[in-house]
């Protein structure tokens, strides 16, 4: 009835394919819940948009590659029904001041000065790259390693993520 009445996409706040940080961000889903979601509304033609949170505070290498396997699972779904598309929009964690998170990290000893020191990211290493055009306004950063994951490594995966999104966006590509 949704998309008959012009539902296009539904955007979802899918945050890690970790169960474990999901668990930390109390969201109160798991990775296998928001497949199942996104394969419903891709088999009925209604995309979806996923967005995701790199760096989450606690984020352990292996949380970041169940979030990379999870991404590429849900371009699997889209591929095996062919309507709808799943768009992964992914971002490097900054925290915002009244939330929990915000409230746990000045209670661990984060100034919020420093939490709140945001500042341009350069994804693109080598020059302007046509995957990172509409991400400009979105990429900063406070400069902070949150969980064990190096920045230069959760960087590069964001960069990475985004590629391979802008890539199946391009026409010609199953997306």
């Amino acid at each position: 009835m949704l998309k008959a009445n012009g539902l296009r996409e539904v955007a979802l706040g899918i945050e890690s394919g970790s169960d474990r940080v999901l668990a930390g961000m109390d969201k109160r889903i798991t990775a296998e819940m928001t497949e199942k979601v996104a394969a419903r509304l891709l088999a009925r033609g209604i995309g979806v948009k996923g967005y995701f949170i790199l760096g989450y505070p606690g984020e352990e290498q292996a949380d970041l590659d169940a979030t990379v396997r999870h991404i590429h699972t849900l371009w699997n779904i889209t591929d095996q029904y062919g309507s709808g598309r799943f768009r992964a929009s992914v971002f490097e964690f900054r925290p915002y001041p009244g939330t929990p998170v915000w409230q746990r990290l000045t209670a661990a000893g984060y100034e919020p000065d420093a939490l709140l020191a945001y500042s341009d990211v350069d994804l693109t290493a080598a020059g302007a790259d046509e995957s990172m055009r509409q991400r400009d306004e979105f990429n900063f950063s406070v400069g902070l390693q949150f969980g064990t994951v190096p920045l230069p490594t959760l960087r590069a995966t964001l960069a990475r993520l985004t590629r391979e999104q802008h890539d199946r966006n391009r026409p010609g590509v199953v997306a």
